[in-house]
């Protein structure tokens, strides 16, 4: 059997699904932007690399260009990011900064479910609890805010004409009539 030669130049990247992180509680607490950004930037891990090795903990993307390859919008990505920060799959290893002469860097991060050169897989995912997130140090600015201490307003939204008729408790009067 030959060389199948329609890939020969690799022109398709593709990422590495592990099932048991899908099993993580940290995974399934993930929005549904924030799990596709995680493999966008799982695969650049690996996209930017002539050599056998990724380039975790410089892995960078910037919020127009993630945006792009999501097909949302610039908050949307953001607050992805941000989501991943908190919970633990992705850490900044260096901020953006604004350049003064128009050109600004974006900024870097490890993946912490895979190794990098130099140390082994952290894996923050696993050590995840629910209400306990990460510090986000990047985008922390598009993650949502939350909504606790606010009481939710009880009112009927379009009440009865005060003629005297009580409400009906049940919907004994709608009942379907056999044909």
């Amino acid at each position: 059997m030959g060389r199948d030669k329609r890939n020969e130049r690799h022109q398709q990247q593709f990422t590495k699904w592990v099932y048991a992180h899908r099993l993580l509680p940290a995974w399934k607490a993930l929005s549904y932007p924030a799990r596709d950004a995680y493999f966008h930037l799982q695969v650049r891990c690996f996209a930017d690399t002539k050599a056998a090795r990724n380039n975790n903990g410089e892995v960078f993307r910037s919020l127009r260009d993630l945006a792009a390859d999501m097909g949302c919008s610039v908050k949307t990505a953001g607050a992805a990011l941000a989501d991943l920060q908190a919970k633990g799959w992705i850490v900044a290893t260096e901020p953006w900064q604004r350049g003064t002469d128009g050109t600004g860097k974006t900024a870097t991060f490890r993946l912490t479910m895979l190794p990098t050169e130099k140390r082994a897989a952290t894996k923050e995912p696993e050590l995840w609890q629910d209400g306990h997130d990460y510090p986000v140090t990047v985008y922390g600015a598009y993650r949502p805010k939350p909504r606790a201490g606010r009481k939710r307003n009880l009112k009927i939204q379009n009440p009865p004409p005060h003629s005297g008729t009580p409400l009906c408790p049940s919907r004994a009067h709608l009942r379907a009539v056999k044909p």
